[in-house]
């Protein structure tokens, strides 16, 4: 995209400027931090718009790592006091267990001065121990030249399935987020829910027995999927899709089936007994340019509410009020029955 280098150029001068007005409270010597943080187009837009600008502003170095939430989870309760990573995002379905297990920091506005441009629900959503990132909706990414007429609805996506006339992806009980836009998602539209569960699993079997649905658990096992024609419609996100597609791919299209999107929210989260550089790349990553750049990248919505977009895709982003919010904090509470529950019902 012609925007990169003009935008990460813009991010740098933004970041060093700031460091220079003391926003960033740069430590005697150069350090070096370990962020945990999602592959593909998330990684690229990551490193582009946050991570490099930081660097040249800072002096620090940040390793990138890439990896699953319950991974770097564990990884960090298995050395508290000298913990491998020292900012994480996290999916809401773990960021509250992160927060629970007393595994993060709590922000104040003294040590991420950009917490303030964010709207209060994202400031508060953990109550200080991570924020709101950026936030995005799954929907069906398709091919057009196999999937003639796509779903209008969620019903018509699951009575296709059922019916084996398409072949389908979802995510599975091993990517984060599979039990709030897969399994309760189902059963809210079902007239279930939380408290209810069980809807969402007689529908994901019926979907099963048409014999024509997998599941997966890397965001670039759908890409690669769709490429080969292995697969001719899967759940997706919008941001991912919309890059996507955009790449040259435009056999393929994006649609937001009614009643509407389940949204995801990606917190960036500081790790207890970590460097306090990792405030520095925290306050960095919610900068308004360095927003306004990641979200442009990956089309997803961002926390800062100053920050802006990139006019070419600001019309792809999903509104904040076009969104279905899942019960995040009360999912956390029976997640494990759940993931064992499917485990025995659907499989891995």
């Amino acid at each position: 995209m012609t925007m990169n280098v003009a935008c990460l150029h813009h991010v740098t001068a933004s970041l060093i400027g700031a460091c220079a007005a003391g926003a960033f409270a740069a430590t005697a010597a150069a350090e070096e931090i370990t962020v945990g943080a999602f592959g593909g187009l998330w990684e690229q837009s990551l490193r582009e718009c946050v991570v490099a600008p930081f660097e040249a502003a800072t002096g620090h170095t940040v390793n990138v790592v890439l990896g699953a939430p319950v991974q770097w989870m564990n990884q960090i309760a298995a050395s508290p006091n000298d913990p491998p990573l020292d900012v994480i995002y996290m999916p809401s379905d773990n960021a509250f267990d992160v927060v629970d297990r007393g595994l993060a920091e709590q922000f104040t506005l003294e040590n991420v001065p950009n917490m303030a441009s964010l709207p209060e629900a994202f400031q508060t959503i953990g109550d200080g121990y991570g924020v709101v990132h950026n936030y995005g909706s799954m929907g069906l990414i398709y091919n057009t030249e196999t999937v003639s007429e796509p779903p209008a609805s969620w019903e018509d996506f699951i009575e296709g399935v059922a019916e084996g006339e398409w072949y389908a992806s979802i995510p599975g009980v091993n990517y984060p987020g599979a039990l709030s836009t897969g399994l309760w998602n189902f059963a809210n539209l079902a007239g279930g829910g939380l408290d209810d569960i069980e809807p969402g699993f007689e529908t994901i079997e019926r979907m099963q027995e048409g014999g024509s649905l997998e599941f997966w658990s890397d965001p670039n096992q759908v890409l690669n999927g769709l490429r080969s024609g292995a697969i001719d419609i899967a759940m997706y996100w919008d941001g991912r899709a919309l890059a996507f597609i955009d790449d040259g791919n435009e056999n393929f299209a994006y649609v937001t089936p009614s009643p509407g999107a389940v949204a995801a929210m990606t917190w960036i989260q500081k790790v207890t007994n970590s460097s306090d550089v990792g405030w520095e790349f925290v306050n960095a990553a919610l900068d308004a340019e360095a927003q306004g750049c990641f979200g442009s990248r990956t089309r997803y919505g961002v926390g800062n509410a100053s920050a802006e977009f990139d006019p070419a895709v600001r019309d792809q982003i999903t509104k904040f009020d076009e969104l279905v919010f899942p019960p995040f904090r009360e999912m956390t509470e029976v997640q494990s029955l759940l993931i064992d529950q499917w485990n025995r019902r659907i499989g891995r």
